[in-house]
């Protein structure tokens, strides 16, 4: 049971950031948040080195501010969402309303401000990434009554007469997000990823509903993260749904405006309320649609594009991101293009031969991809992409 800050950060802290069983005790109150404010500041130099660890998985050279409040109260809230999973729950005597305001506390402690800054952003995904790499170890033990599952802990004493074993135990490790959970925890491991924006941009598909690229743009702002997002993109075979669930996030944003207003109808009627969209500036999109068309580039030279694994999909998203590329005509002098075209002067011939190559077979892909993409994907994107990327003077 962490009684202490010390106790919480050997037993579920530095567990969760550097591998490891992490221990999971009764609910944290924000009663003992507020107990343990500064602590995260004396906590030493082991937590520093893991955070610093994880964040250079990510990119070589992390800016990360020092651990704050606000990440204890995001450790707090993922320890928390973990109780409600907890094999033992059901055998702690409790109401429902107990186990609600839990859940209302929880959720509170996972409702964070706005990263501060790019590094604050890296340092929330150090937690929540870490937290969706979790695994669950479990320990089946099979004897003459049957198969016998003990998820995530030993099986009891009482299973083993004598220190022999009346039959086999095996260990079965399992990814613990693909695991079923809780309603509670379903709700709240969204919540913990709307605390981390940049853990959204990197694991779209996992995004909860409501979210926006838009939020994590900043990231693509800095060159070196940008690369490591496209990188962890392109890491899969499923890149093709990656990007497109990115842009199903963000069509909301840049859907083509009505000329006019739809006015209500009838005396008195009203019309609804728009739906939360972020805002987006013409610089925000052009670096998210870079990032995008980077992304086609790099599964291009990695011979990698198997484009047939989308012949038939009718997801908006998916077919706008297969789109973007036919759009350089338009956007190429904004956004540029991943090859010029033609060998620079005083290039080595290896240089020329590999530029050569390149430019050889993404003009081959933007062929394929104008037989591929239909003709209203892109129409659409013309008219409300592009629009609010290229300004009219």
């Amino acid at each position: 049971m962490a009684a202490t800050f010390e106790q919480f950060l050997a037993g579920f802290i530095l567990p969760l950031l550097g591998g490891g069983p992490v221990h999971v005790s009764r609910p944290l109150r924000p009663r003992e948040r507020d107990e343990w404010l500064g602590d995260v500041t004396r906590a030493g130099t082991a937590l520093r080195y893991l955070r610093l660890r994880r964040a250079q998985h990510l990119i070589p050279h992390p800016a990360l501010p020092e651990p704050d409040d606000e990440e204890l109260s995001l450790w707090i809230g993922l320890h928390n969402t973990l109780v409600f999973d907890h094999p033992d729950r059901a055998r702690v005597w409790s109401r429902a309303s107990m186990w609600r305001r839990v859940e209302g506390a929880t959720r509170t402690l996972l409702t964070l401000p706005f990263p501060s800054s790019v590094g604050a952003s890296v340092a929330r995904h150090v937690t929540v990434g870490a937290f969706l790499q979790a695994q669950r170890t479990d320990v089946l033990l099979t004897n003459a009554s049957g198969e016998h599952r003990f998820a995530g802990q030993d099986p009891p004493r009482r299973r083993f007469f004598g220190g022999t074993i009346p039959g086999t135990a095996r260990n079965e490790t399992r990814d613990w997000l693909g695991l079923p959970h809780a309603p509670e925890a379903v709700r709240l491991i969204d919540d913990a990823l709307r605390a981390s924006p940049l853990t959204c941009l990197l694991e779209p598909r996992r995004a909860p509903s409501g979210w926006s690229p838009l939020l994590a743009v900043d990231a693509l702002r800095e060159r070196g993260l940008a690369r490591a997002v496209v990188y962890h993109w392109a890491r899969g075979k499923d890149w093709i749904q990656v990007g497109g669930a990115v842009m199903s996030a963000l069509l909301p944003s840049v859907a083509p405006k009505p000329a006019e207003p739809p006015q209500p109808q009838g005396p008195g009627a009203m019309l609804a309320l728009p739906g939360a969209v972020p805002a987006s500036d013409s610089a925000s999109l052009a670096a998210l649609v870079g990032a995008l068309i980077h992304l086609h580039f790099l599964k291009v030279l990695e011979f990698d594009a198997r484009l047939g694994l989308a012949l038939g999909s009718r997801d908006p998203g998916i077919l706008a991101f297969l789109a973007l590329p036919l759009l350089l005509p338009t956007l190429g002098h904004v956004l540029g293009s991943p090859l010029a075209g033609t060998p620079s002067r005083g290039a080595s011939l290896g240089l020329e031969r590999f530029e050569s190559g390149a430019d050889r077979l993404w003009t081959e892909y933007l062929d394929h991809l104008g037989e591929l993409v239909p003709k209203a994907a892109v129409e659409n994107l013309l008219a409300g992409l592009v629009p609010a990327i290229v300004k009219p003077a």
